[in-house]
């Protein structure tokens, strides 16, 4: 208060005065500039005496080097109480014994060069307040007030009507960093505005005081200062400084300098086009002519007599360059209905804050936008494109968010909605691109995608989507969605949510209806962090669909008609409770930005203490206001913020004793702060990878003073999602630290997980080196039936001494094998060959269900389907099957990598024939590749491990062999598969060609031909063998001539030979001697063709009981026994599911019946199977309806 400024106008009101005066004449000058008044009187100098307080105000000059030590030596002055220095100006107050001790304490100090001032510390009082002056005995006086307690009480929000009306408490005027409060002043400021006629065109004026309105754009001279009056009427006044004015002769001019009756409007509403007509003194309308004119002799208003005030930049606003605000009406409208957001803008725009995350919980961000690229999140533990998961937290490539719908990193809006809601939260003002945001810079959009692009999406994507906030820093969750009844698991992600410091916001629904009778959600949620947003238009009424709720809706703002952002550098006009949501989400994440100290609590109430009070709105939301910008910047600055300890535990200890894998137990140990001066508890969150606070663990542990607090962990617990570790806070009534605080000391969550399971079995493909003493080769690992508690495989080399060295490790991917959970898993039959599986319902019944779980990648093939269309359905790789599929089968689905599941489900009616599927699983064999090296034992063992601990039960033992050159064939170099297809139909017989894939690198490893060779179920050779010599090409023909199976041969196998010798290691094939098997059946559907000699239908064939071998069904039109032409053919399908050949309208009609057989690839049967083909035209259809019985 007492700057240079302020003495200065001391020294020149009372220049020749003494010393003593200046005081008089400074209480003087604070009364004009802080409206203070000085009362002096006998009785108060008489109340002084009593109380024995006579203080004097010193001023220390700038160059005084140390007035702390002048401050010293007076306490050592006579008659002195006490001396209280004030660093920040400059000064001290010095208390004395009496008024003698104090007049001789001011004479002392004249004359002193370090001291500027020093004066008697008089008393004043706020005009407010009731001076004691009254003619009453001196003992009944109440004690009077001191200069610092006037001022704090002139400060007080209450005593400030203006600011008292908005629900203010605390210091107003000025708030405690010197910043003056527009509601400190009882007058409202003249507001900048232009007028735009129903033509399009601006109302301007020149120096002269002529007006038109001809100018298509506003210009300088567009711009007029509107008044408004007591009376409610306003006044317009130009840029030259002149009034507009109504005259008598119905022109309307601009040449008074003073405001009279005729420089007089009354603004009339127009509800239906938002306009507003100007009335004057004399009843008359401000009209604008086609042509330009303006006047004022219209006595009603139409059309031509409406203008649309836009407010424009005036000396308490500021407006962006770019070329869509005018459009921003919910940003910026005359008619009082906006958020003030060009006068928040004069004092904020975030620029300069230190930034803040909104987590936009939508359909996704269209993050390539003009107007959003800029205000983008970005990850900072992702590296951009490189296809990896840098930061394991599950997604790949999540660099501005994750899409929770699709299960991916890429957020990219495939809809609209998230973008448009993201450009009125935070929209780049002022790059002379599109529109400006609530928040112009420093917001960071965090894009969390869980509705689809037809805007759907499920609850537990979106809880997934409110956890991954949490981890990643966001502060603010803009929520414009809703449905879907109640939810405790999305209640409690919310009140996760609260408990990490977040603000939740959400739109309150589109039907229009009472949230208080008809709760919506998630808005209608009683959790503390949730605001409910409505949505109003531009009259200030609530939209017709917004809904509305005197307790369960909080606050509203501009929904109707709001002009944002869109794909694809586009905008849009959109309008719901959706579009009011961002408003508030922008001021909530601007206001938050200009005062970071508050907490989210804090946030809340500014943001519901500072709306505009709306008689339209009250009883129909909990706040009856509308959303403020500049009333909440304002109103920020009445809250005192947190103030937590600053001194933080020194150490966090916790290991885990639990065997389980995912769970924890055991002691938690804080090691107190070396100072607990400003402590009172300490407590112990779950923090994210990324640094975050989670959710708290435990309650509050009271700061004792003991060295070492435990927290005892009884029983098991999982953390949170996203939890990598524990952090300990130190905290007291007025604030707790966070994750994120100074000196925050934390733990990493060890998992002491031990693997339930261990690897099904390992396999060494062979020695490929070939110099003696070395090997190189891959080690085959079979995974655990599941890896859920498994996160790699240790691989040891063993011997006869047992364990040796570790060789190395192969990583868990997350294998499962199918498991089936639901009341039909009994009733389905599984089988497994090889790496297929085969899953059948045939035929099923009411009411059953089924989730078959599995991890990807693989192929899941359907082989037969009918079900009732719609109401049963098969849930595949995102596809869902329904009805009669026997025209689309074999239908294979590839799974993607990951987890993955088929879901079976039928209702309570009608049943039908069932399914058949196949899958065939990728990933459950690993590769452990050994390069040349010297064996340090006799083998490996595999034994499955989790972080430090392994399988406690006996590892997988591999025995490994050296091969040299002098050895036969290492298996490394055995044959890479072996095919064969019987081609004799005759029983126990074969013949056909076997083809033999080399493998990579035989030839020069000294491989000069393979031998093929019947074999027994255990490998050993039966009965002939054929040879054929190596060569370079990849794939050898060996042929099988006509030849009898030998007995006990059920396999053909192929081994390398060498110089050295025949090889041990094989590759074989199943051996199948195919016998002819007819079709089972055949039948006709009836003919659809009414025309003689044609016919359409469906001809159905049984497969065979064996169809190994079958290369297709031929089908042959037949008359009289005899075949007369090919009707069609068809291959099989598999899995019993029967071959379909469709006869098309106007098949020609070639024979009576059709005989169907089975083909191979040595040629067709004689024999089949027929059925009747009648050709039922139009004139036997009659007869034979008229022969039917009735």
């Amino acid at each position: 208060i007492f700057d240079q400024g302020f003495w200065a106008s001391c020294a020149r009101l009372l220049r020749p005065m003494a010393r003593f005066n200046m005081l008089r004449c400074a209480l003087f000058v604070l009364l004009q500039r802080g409206g203070l008044a000085v009362h002096s009187s006998s009785a108060e100098k008489t109340q002084r005496g009593v109380d024995g307080d006579h203080r004097v105000i010193v001023r220390f000059t700038d160059h005084s080097d140390s007035f702390e030590h002048e401050v010293e030596k007076y306490k050592k002055s006579k008659g002195v109480v006490r001396a209280k220095p004030l660093k920040q100006l400059r000064m001290a107050v010095v208390t004395l014994q009496s008024e003698e001790a104090q007049d001789e304490f001011i004479d002392e100090l004249d004359g002193d060069e370090a001291v500027e001032l020093a004066v008697p510390d008089t008393w004043v009082y706020a005009d407010d307040f009731k001076s004691p002056r009254r003619a009453a005995p001196e003992t009944e006086l109440k004690p009077v007030r001191s200069l610092a307690e006037v001022l704090e009480h002139r400060r007080q929000c209450s005593n400030n009507p203006a600011c008292h009306s908005r629900g203010l408490t605390g210091m107003c005027c000025p708030v405690p960093d010197g910043t003056m409060l527009s509601c400190c002043s009882m007058h409202l400021e003249p507001t900048t505005v232009a007028l735009q006629s129903y033509h399009a065109t601006y109302v301007s004026v020149t120096g002269e005081g002529a007006i038109s309105a001809r100018a298509p754009g506003m210009l300088a001279e567009s711009k007029l200062e509107m008044m408004v009056h007591d009376d409610e009427s306003v006044s317009f006044r130009t840029v030259f400084g002149a009034y507009l004015s109504a005259a008598e002769t119905g022109w309307v001019t601009a040449v008074a300098r003073d405001i009279g009756e005729r420089e007089k409007f009354t603004l009339v509403f127009n509800r239906e086009n938002g306009t507003f007509a100007l009335g004057t003194s004399e009843g008359r309308f401000v009209t604008v002519e086609p042509t330009g004119y303006v006047l004022a002799n219209r006595p009603t208003s139409d059309l031509w007599e409406g203008f649309i005030i836009s407010k424009v930049e005036g000396k308490n606003q500021r407006f962006p360059n770019d070329p869509g605000v005018n459009q921003l009406w919910g940003m910026n409208s005359w008619a009082r209905n906006d958020i003030d957001a060009p006068e928040a803008w004069r004092m904020w725009t975030g620029e300069l804050g230190a930034g803040i995350v909104v987590g936009v919980i939508d359909t996704g961000i269209d993050y390539t936008h003009e107007d959003l690229r800029e205000q983008m999140w970005v990850n900072p533990k992702e590296i951009p494109g490189n296809g990896i998961d840098d930061d394991g937290n599950g997604f790949v490539d999540d660099v501005h968010g994750a899409d929770f719908a699709n299960n991916d990193g890429d957020p990219l809006d495939d809809q609209l909605h998230g973008t448009h809601c993201s450009g009125t939260i935070a929209g780049v003002g002022d790059n002379g691109v599109g529109i400006a945001g609530v928040a112009w810079r420093g917001v960071r959009l965090m894009a969390l995608k869980f509705l689809s692009a037809d805007g759907s999406g499920r609850s537990s994507d979106a809880i997934g989507a409110i956890d991954y906030a949490i981890a990643h820093g966001a502060k603010i969750l803009s929520n414009s969605w809703g449905g879907g009844g109640s939810s405790s698991a999305m209640r409690v992600a919310i009140e996760r949510a609260e408990k990490a410091g977040l603000l939740f916001i959400a739109a309150a629904g589109n039907s229009g209806s009472d949230n208080d009778v008809e709760p919506h959600y998630p808005s209608s949620y009683e959790v503390d962090n949730l605001i409910s947003v409505a949505s109003t238009t531009s009259t200030g009424e609530l939209s017709s669909f917004s809904c509305f709720g005197n307790t369960s809706v909080d606050i509203a703002a501009p929904g109707s008609q709001i002009y944002s952002t869109a794909p694809g550098n586009k905008y849009q006009f959109l309008s719901g409770t959706s579009m009011a949501t961002p408003h508030v989400s922008g001021v909530a994440a601007l206001l938050w930005m200009y005062r970071p100290q508050l907490s989210m609590q804090q946030v809340k109430q500014v943001l519901f203490d500072s709306v505009e009070k709306s008689k339209l709105l009250e009883g129909r939301i909990v706040t009856g206001g509308l959303l403020n910008a500049k009333n909440a910047l304002e109103t920020a600055w009445a809250f005192e913020p947190p103030r937590p300890p600053v001194h933080a535990p020194r150490a966090i200890a916790f290991v885990d004793e639990d065997p389980a894998v995912g769970t924890y137990s055991g002691v938690i140990k804080v090691t107190a702060a070396a100072d607990e001066s400003d402590i009172e508890y300490y407590r112990v969150y779950f923090v994210s990878a990324a640094g975050f606070q989670l959710e708290p663990f435990g309650g509050k542990m009271p700061a004792t003073g003991e060295r070492e607090l435990l927290l005892d962990v009884n029983t098991s617990f999982s953390p949170p999602l996203y939890a990598v570790g524990l952090v300990a806070v130190s905290g007291r009534s007025t604030g707790e630290m966070n994750a994120k605080s100074d000196g925050v000391p934390q733990v990493v969550l060890e998992d002491y997980g031990v693997p339930e399971l261990n690897a099904k079995g390992a396999s060494w493909s062979g020695d490929s080196d070939l110099r003696k003493g070395w090997i190189a080769g891959t080690l085959s690992v079979e995974r655990a039936g599941h890896e859920k508690s498994v996160s790699h495989y240790n691989v040891y080399w063993h011997g006869s001494g047992g364990r040796g060295e570790l060789a190395g490790k192969v990583p868990a991917v997350g294998f499962s094998e199918p498991t089936c959970t639901g009341n039909a898993c009994e009733l389905i039959k599984q089988s497994r060959s090889g790496d297929t599986y085969m899953f059948e319902r045939q035929p099923y019944t009411d009411e059953e269900e089924a989730i078959i779980a599995m991890s990807g990648p693989g192929t899941a093939t359907v082989v037969q389907f009918t079900t009732e269309d719609y109401y049963d359905t098969l849930s595949i790789g995102g596809m869902q099957l329904s009805g009669d599929m026997t025209d689309s089968v074999p239908l294979p689905i590839p799974l993607p990598e990951g987890p993955a599941s088929i879901e079976w489900a039928s209702d309570a009616s009608i049943n039908d024939k069932g399914w058949i599927f196949t899958l065939v699983q990728g990933g459950a064999r690993a590769s452990f590749a050994l390069n040349a090296t010297k064996p340090l034992a006799e083998g490996f063992e595999v034994v499955a491990a989790y972080g430090r601990n392994e399988f406690p039960g006996e590892g997988i033992l591999v025995a490994l062999a050296d091969f040299d050159r002098k050895m036969p064939p290492s298996p490394a170099f055995a044959p890479v598969s072996i095919s064969f297809v019987d081609v004799d139909p005759g029983e126990d017989v074969v013949s056909g060609v076997a083809i033999v894939e080399q493998a990579p690198g035989a030839l020069d490893a000294g491989v000069s031909a393979y031998r093929v060779n019947f074999a027994n179920a255990r490998g050993h050779p039966v009965g002939h063998g054929w040879t054929v010599s190596a060569n370079d090409t990849s794939a050898l023909q060996v042929t099988i001539p006509a030849t009898a199976v030998p007995h006990g041969a059920v396999q053909l196998i192929a081994r390398a030979k060498s110089d050295a010798g025949l090889a041990e290691g094989f590759v074989s094939t199943e051996l199948v001697d195919i016998r002819p098997v007819a079709p089972g059946n055949v039948t006709w559907s009836s003919d659809r063709d009414m025309r003689a000699g044609r016919v359409s239908g469906d001809l159905v064939i049984t497969p065979a009981s064996l169809e190994v071998g079958i290369v297709s069904y031929v089908a042959y039109w037949i008359e009289g026994g005899k075949r007369v032409s090919e009707a069609g053919r068809r291959a099989p399908r598999g899995y019993g599911a029967p071959a379909v050949i469709h006869f098309g309208f106007g098949t020609a009609a070639e024979g009576s019946s059709i005989l169907v057989v089975s083909a191979y690839a040595w040629g067709e049967m004689s024999e089949g199977v027929s059925v009747e083909v009648p050709d039922l035209d139009d004139a036997r259809r009659l007869d034979a309806a008229a022969q039917a019985p009735l």
